[in-house]
């Protein structure tokens, strides 16, 4: 028997929370103010005047899209691997329970490029 004692209902809440605070992909959450602040980033390297202005615009872009992919993986990551800890606990397994636990928040490393 596991030193667990895990309010499955309650994790589930909070999982139900994060999710909705991230967005839905639609522009809700955190979702939407990344793409909306991407769409204003894009904005003004298309208006830039400046073609100095506009690269490093554009630089910007590409390096906030990499950080934003790489940190709604590791919360989706964090958020399945709860997930399927909890589903594991509840039936028992605690091996597996472990094995998702230290899973949790675990991506591949996303290919960023270095800051200019």
């Amino acid at each position: 028997m596991s030193g667990w004692n895990i309010d499955a209902p309650g994790v589930g809440g909070v999982i139900n929370t994060v999710i909705t605070q991230l967005g839905d992909g639609e522009g809700s959450g955190l979702d939407g103010s990344v793409r909306d602040a991407q769409e204003g980033i894009l904005d003004a390297a298309t208006s830039a005047v400046s073609a100095p202005v506009e690269a490093e615009l554009f630089n910007l872009l590409e390096h906030v899209g990499a950080l934003s992919e790489e940190m709604f993986g590791r919360a989706g990551s964090a958020l399945e691997g709860c997930a399927d800890a909890v589903d594991a606990y509840l039936v028992g397994n605690y091996e597996m329970a472990e094995e998702a636990q230290r899973n949790a928040g675990v991506i591949d490393e996303p290919d960023i490029p270095p800051n200019v």
